[in-house]
């Protein structure tokens, strides 16, 4: 429910770069939270983006310094679990809406991505990024 980072992260989503397209609902969330441009910068172009970015785009909650991170956590973690479970279970499934279309995206992600994972395209950049030796 709620996700941290560091300063040094940095998200990337290779899935074109790979032969492959977006899964887990990404290319019918990114769109909804980025807008389109951003959602294809992201998911076509494969381009990084800096934890304070996702921060600012909401797809984080907090950056925080590495040495702070187990405690934020934890901190964030403790103050979850005093509020009262129904009430809060009732807000975040509110909060989420219907998962209809979400479902429904992630079945037909995962079609086009086991057909994809046999093209000749996959297979090329898989074997290329398995077999690229570090500098």
């Amino acid at each position: 429910d709620l996700t941290f980072a560091t300063p040094r992260t940095v998200f990337r989503t290779p899935f074109v770069d790979l032969g492959l397209v977006p899964e887990a609902g990404s290319s019918l969330l990114a769109p909804r939270i980025l807008g389109q441009q951003g959602a294809f910068a992201l998911l076509g172009l494969g381009e990084g983006f800096s934890a304070e970015r996702a921060k600012a785009a909401g797809l984080i909650y907090e950056v925080v310094e590495e040495a702070a991170l187990e405690a934020s956590v934890l901190a964030a973690a403790g103050q979850i679990a005093a509020k009262p479970p129904q009430a809060l279970k009732i807000a975040r499934d509110l909060m989420r809406g219907s998962r209809d279309d979400l479902v429904a995206r992630i079945g037909e992600e995962s079609e086009h991505f086991r057909e994809r994972l046999k093209s000749d395209e996959a297979r090329a950049a898989l074997t290329a990024f398995m077999t690229r030796k570090k500098a």
